[in-house]
């Protein structure tokens, strides 16, 4: 098999050998482009000084010239030559480690990277939010159009297809936002090397971002206090947020800016035409790109004797894989179901080259490969090692690792399957899954490491065998010298290597150029433009724009075809002699190398695969939540079976000594915040339970409840009022029906509004667009050392991100109809007094409305409002929610603690098992603790209780029966 190449143009035949080019004087030090900054050289004390800066740090590599007078075997110094004796003139290099930084200039830095890190979490929260709004807004669309019969599926498929072309470019659009965050929070800890290489020179770069990060805030803040304003803090956060998020525009600019004037100054060195007009170079870089894209290409993972493998001396025949026995061996290969689709498609679309063609990589060009040796080796290092990293392993010499280090290294590797399986399998039993689901997961598992572990056993296999051959041509060719310049250290080099088998035809690839993106730019854009979401459609055209750029002006296809950064910053008509393996020979041409080598790193980098998987596992998230929302229809309006069940005589009860009950047990809680009395004198809502037991209720189907209510609160003290919900919404046709909730009225006139918590998908999706924002600032803010002084620029980012939501979204937010309707039960006139209350989404939905409507909210395992409450509308302030708000917070339950901290709240136990994630949310649990805590003089005791591990009740009647036996007879 032979494989057709483009052969770089530093492949060079005449260069001389490294022999002839060593010198008895100073060496010349050329620094690479994958540095970030270059070196410094200074004379002093008699040596050539190459100064390094490395985060924190200076490499100092110090050359000095040493003389040896052979006549009398001593060392001296330069002096020597000048008294005329025979002498041998060495270089000497020391290599030191010297420390230039101080806790204050970490501090500083510390200081810049939170602010960025910040708004690399505002951007992240709005990635997504962006996906969950797109995502939510259609499944609303598809219920009101199916189900409520305003339309048909007809008028579903403009948006359904636009919003399914959209989320393509959401996601890569997003991810290279993401990507650019990140590069620039790195950046900004680091000393800001690549910011400094944009062209202002370092003093000015220097100043400006000083100005930005420092200056404008630190101004502000002084600012504020001469002026006696109160809200320095905030005013000056916000501050701090616009003047980074400018400087981080600034710094994408620029980055965009860069690729695209790359592509275009180094496509003309791939069709070798230096006439190529502005227009031909776009055209020919777009052409790139996309041949790059369509193309078949095969990549091969490859094990290499570096005594035989030279990247500086490869032709044509050494660079076919696995051509020569010695010198190559096959490891694993990957991409030939892509090859064989394009080789099936018609004739026209795609041609298949005689000769497959060598593709160079990034690691190939630059040779950036990492080194193992006896002193780096570690087994932290083999353990977090990614399976498919480019390497070298030293296997002769005295640097090579010994048969100890590499017995450990396989040992880890299988520790790892072990322990990988057997931490699946411990988090599956601690989560109570079924034995059958265990196994099954367990044998995809092993059968998956098997699958690896053929493939490291046959990597082992050929290492041993090169190792053998190279011990043994040791062995043959040993004569007793330790001087032999040609004598080097042995090597395995692990490398993927790339081959182009398909490409598309010309005509073909502009027509899919063409094609993907009309359909990708058009479509989308005119949905949102149609929807009127404006938001969305600005949002839509920036992450195309960003796509398109990284797609199309991307550098790696370019320098995959010439297998070097070319000519950039050479000097016209200097021909290019190496690939930089050997540095830069300017400054100039290092600065412009080592500006695209950073940038270039930005498309292939850990972070960027991070953020891929991510934003792609909350769109398949999102989309399977909004997809099972559409499918099962308008959701459980009518409720459920009751899953509570009382004893045949209600007479079981926890006895608490009066001491002993704690004052959150009783309905005064109202009355010591300053909001609205809970209930009057004779009113039968007298203990928290109350409330607890109508969150229950509220789940269940409406002929049931009447029956419990009688159970709980006695007969004719407590009313399902049926038809007022039924007449409010004809009053209100304007409202969507989205939101489900009862009206219980009590004897003493008063009226509580019962809200059922999250039971369908669609419910679900609320949740998230209510509580997302909050709930991830809220990590953030743990992550920032303190983040406590975050609070009034998260309120400021959670209104911002509010923005996103369409109207369509807006208008089907759950509080927006319990609102109304507690307004509209108000203005009747009909009740005494009013309040709500709920459990979990129906709590955090009742905490919101009664801060909007001035009503008394009693919420169970809800979320706050604290931190979205910019985010509503209308607004709600700290104060409405302190005033009419109280929330019970059950011991271990997540989502209580999602939006921040509740201004009045009480704290129960749970006395569920650790492995029951959920069991603590239940509002049956927290009933249960309830009434076990506070006493039950007056309401019994379900029987459900003694199941989740309580202890028996206590009958009043004396009768003796057991609260078991009661239950049975039911």
């Amino acid at each position: 098999m032979k494989i057709a190449t483009r052969v770089p143009s530093w492949f060079t035949d005449d260069d001389p050998p490294s022999s002839s080019r060593r010198s008895n004087h100073h060496p010349r030090v050329l620094d690479h482009y994958s540095l970030p900054t270059p070196s410094s050289t200074v004379r002093f004390r008699s040596a050539h000084v190459h100064v390094y800066d490395s985060q924190g740090s200076q490499l100092i590599l110090e050359e000095r010239l040493t003389t040896r007078n052979t006549a009398q075997g001593k060392a001296s110094s330069l002096s020597l030559h000048e008294n005329g004796e025979q002498t041998n003139t060495t270089a000497n290099v020391t290599v030191k480690r010297v420390m230039n930084s101080s806790p204050e200039l970490l501090f500083l830095r510390g200081i810049y990277s939170a602010i960025a890190f910040f708004k690399g979490a505002f951007l992240f929260i709005f990635a997504v939010g962006l996906l969950l709004f797109l995502v939510s807004d259609l499944a609303n669309q598809a219920k009101v159009i199916i189900f409520n019969g305003t339309g048909d599926n007809k008028d579903l498929a403009f948006p359904l297809i636009g919003t399914i072309l959209s989320i393509p470019v959401f996601l890569h659009g997003l991810t290279q936002l993401m990507t650019l965050i990140t590069s620039f929070v790195t950046d900004v800890f680091a000393g800001s090397p690549l910011l400094n290489s944009f062209g202002c020179g370092v003093v000015l770069t220097n100043w400006i971002k000083f100005t930005f990060f420092i200056g404008i805030p630190a101004l502000t803040f002084v600012g504020l206090l001469l002026s006696g304003s109160q809200d320095f803090l905030p005013i000056t956060l916000i501050t701090t947020f616009v003047s980074v998020t400018f400087l981080f525009f600034c710094f994408s600019v620029n980055v965009v800016c860069l690729r695209v004037s790359s592509c275009l100054y180094l496509v003309k060195e791939i069709y070798e035409r230096e006439d190529m007009t502005t227009t031909e170079r776009l055209k020919y870089t777009i052409l790139t790109a996309e041949e790059s894209t369509l193309s078949g290409k095969v990549h091969k993972n490859y094990i290499y004797d570096s005594n035989v493998y030279d990247l500086k001396r490869l032709d044509s025949n050494s660079m076919i894989g696995g051509g020569n026995g010695k010198a190559l061996y096959l490891y694993s290969s990957h991409g030939q179901w892509y090859i064989k689709f394009t080789q099936l498609m018609p004739r026209g679309l795609f041609t298949t080259l005689d000769l497959p063609m060598r593709c160079w990589t990034q690691a190939e060009i630059d040779f950036n490969i990492p080194f193992y040796t006896k002193s780096s080796w570690s087994l932290e290092s083999v353990f977090c090692r990614r399976k498919n990293e480019s390497h070298i392993a030293m296997v002769s010499g005295p640097s090579a690792l010994t048969p100890k280090q590499s017995f450990s290294s396989l040992l880890c590797y299988f520790f790892g399957v072990v322990f990988y399986i057997l931490l699946v399998t411990g988090l599956m039993v601690f989560a109570q899954v079924s034995a059958t689901v265990i196994a099954a997961v367990v044998c995809l598992f092993v059968a998956y490491w098997l699958w690896q572990g053929r493939k490291e056993y046959r990597m082992i296999k050929h290492a041993n065998t090169i190792i053998r051959r190279l011990q043994s041509d040791g062995n043959d060719n040993a004569d007793g010298s330790d001087d032999n310049e040609d004598d080097y250290d042995s090597a395995l080099f692990q490398k993927w290597e790339t081959f182009m088998v398909t490409k598309p035809t010309l005509s073909f690839a502009w027509i899919s150029f063409i094609v993907k993106n009309i359909i990708i730019a058009m479509i989308p854009l005119s949905y949102f433009c149609y929807s009127r979401n404006l938001v969305g459609a600005m949002t839509y055209l920036v992450l195309f724009l960003l796509c398109f750029e990284k797609h199309y002006f991307d550098i790696g296809p370019i320098v995959e075809a010439l297998g070097s950064f070319g000519t950039l910053g050479m000097e016209p008509g200097t021909s290019l002699a190496h690939s930089g393996l050997l540095g830069a020979a300017t400054r100039n041409e290092w600065q412009q190398k080592s500006r695209l080598y950073h940038i270039t790193r930005m498309n292939n980098n850990a972070s960027r695969r991070i953020w891929s998987k991510l934003l792609n596992f909350f769109a398949v998230l999102f989309g399977v939540v909004a997809m099972a929302a559409i499918s099962s229809g308008p959701g459980q309006e009518e409720g459920v079976a009751p899953y509570v069940t009382f004893p045949s005589n209600s007479t079981f009860f926890y006895d608490v000594p009066q001491e002993e009950v704690s004052p959150m047990c009783n309905v005064n809680f109202g009355n010591n915040n300053g909001s609205n009395a809970t209930s009057s004198l004779t009113s039968p809502v007298k203990y928290l339970a109350d409330y607890n037991f109508l969150t229950i209720i509220s789940y269940f189907k409406i002929d049931s409840i009447q029956p419990l209510l009688d159970t709980w609160f006695g007969e004719g003290e407590a009313f399902l009022d049926e038809d007022v919900i039924p007449t409010f919404r004809e009053a209100h046709p304007d409202l969507p029906s989205a939101a489900s909730f009862q009206l219980v009225s009590f004897s003493d006139g008063s009226a509580i509004v019962c809200v059922r918590g999250t039971t369908t998908y669609f419910d679900f999706l609320v949740d998230a667009r209510l509580w997302y924002a909050a709930s991830l600032f809220q990590l953030v803010q743990s992550a920032v050392p303190f983040g406590f002084a975050f609070d009034a620029l998260i309120d400021f980012s959670v209104n911002r991100l509010s923005e996103l939501e369409a109207s369509s979204v807006k208008k089907v937010s759950y509080y927006v109809e319990t609102t109304a309707f507690v307004n509209y039960l108000r203005k009747s006139g009909k009740y005494t007094t009013v309040s709500i209350t709920g459990h979990s989404l129906g709590g955090g939905l009742a905490l919101i409305t009664g801060a909007q409507t001035q009503t008394l909210a009693i919420a169970i395992s809800a979320p706050s409002a604290v931190m979205g409450r910019s985010a509503v509308t209308p607004e709600i302030s700290l104060e409405d929610i302190k005033q009419r708000s109280y929330s019970v917070i059950p011991q271990r339950d997540i989502i209580s603690h999602l939006g921040g901290e509740h201004m009045n709240s009480a704290g129960i136990k749970c006395r569920a098992g650790a492995n029951d994630f959920f069991a603590c949310h239940y509002a049956y649990r927290s009933l249960c603790e309830l009434m076990y805590t506070c006493g039950n003089v007056k309401r019994p005791v379900y029987c459900e209780c003694v199941s989740m591990g309580y202890p028996e009740p206590t009958s009043i009647d004396g009768s003796g029966t057991s609260l078991e036996f009661s239950c049975e007879v039911i």
